[in-house]
């Protein structure tokens, strides 16, 4: 009887091993995609950055035109 129950124990135990070693190839796999994630924030940082500049840009020529316009229509005569 204790050979019966020795053998359950060993393929329990060797089940457990096999869930235990998925799991660690999950956890590896999931690792990586953070740092997947943390390269795709960086860009969007990046991008963040160069939109603001740019939009800073048009923002002052707006306004540019605007005034010299004003300042063409009042100054005419």
């Amino acid at each position: 009887m204790s050979t019966a129950v020795e053998q359950r124990i060993a393929r329990l135990e060797g089940s457990y091993e096999q869930i235990r070693d998925r799991l660690n190839s999950i956890d590896s796999r999931l690792t990586s995609i953070d740092g997947r994630f943390g390269q795709i924030d960086a860009r969007f940082a990046h991008f963040e950055q160069r939109l603001d500049s740019r939009f800073a840009w048009l923002l002052g020529i707006v306004v540019t035109s605007w005034v010299t316009t004003i300042l063409t229509i009042l100054f005419h005569r």
